[in-house]
């Protein structure tokens, strides 16, 4: 074989490694910008009984857990979400339903059931808030949910994940007896856990643009 060819080749696949090397680099550098999502766990738990509503319990009326993201503060990064819940509803009024098989998350609005806990996302930008347990009516019912919803982020935003009530008791997912408690998140627990919580995972982090 030509010692030229050898040097060609060598050469050729000496580039495809090193441009190799930098794609696995930048996949995991914007793995590490999300990585405030990644596991991220809020639970909502019991603080007492509230006897008038047995299966209900009482709890905080704010629980939120906070991070900035990272990348670049020049970008916008398109960032897919596994969002698992335990909720009761809620009710968004007005906003986006950008995902017909998953009517429950909603984007933008403002909440019309005060008195019901309401779980979201709130990025500061591009500023938005993406709510997670919107439903028609409230009712005293707890819903497991699983799945996937892309957000935008921008590099260096400020990035809150909680959940609100008007009130101070909530529907409690460790109550027996109904056909809609007792349900579990993988990967948190074997065993049913009293109140309410939430489970975000990262699937997949773009840059969607440069600002």
């Amino acid at each position: 074989m030509p010692r030229t060819f050898v040097l060609v080749v060598a050469l050729i696949a000496g580039g495809t490694l090193t441009i190799g090397a930098r794609q696995t680099r930048s996949a995991v550098d914007l793995t590490q910008a999300a990585s405030g999502f990644q596991a991220l766990f809020l639970h909502d738990e019991c603080t007492g009984d509230y006897p008038p509503q047995p299966d209900t319990c009482l709890h905080k009326q704010l629980i939120e857990k906070s991070f900035t993201f990272g990348g670049s503060r020049d970008a916008i990064y398109d960032v897919r979400l596994r969002i698992r819940g335990i909720f009761e509803p809620t009710t968004i009024v007005d906003g986006e339903t950008p995902y017909p098989d998953h009517p429950y998350f909603k984007i933008g609005g403002t909440v019309g059931t005060r008195e019901w806990s309401a779980w979201h996302i709130q990025v500061s930008n591009p500023r938005q808030t993406y709510w997670l347990n919107h439903y028609p009516t409230v009712s005293h019912t707890i819903y497991a949910e699983d799945f996937e919803a892309t957000i935008p982020v921008a590099g260096e935003a400020a990035v809150v994940v909680r959940v609100i009530d008007g009130n101070d008791r909530q529907i409690d997912n460790n109550k027996p007896g109904r056909p809609d408690r007792l349900r579990i998140i993988q990967d948190i627990s074997t065993t049913p856990l009293p109140g309410q919580m939430l489970r975000l995972d990262v699937i997949q982090v773009a840059e969607a643009s440069k600002r």
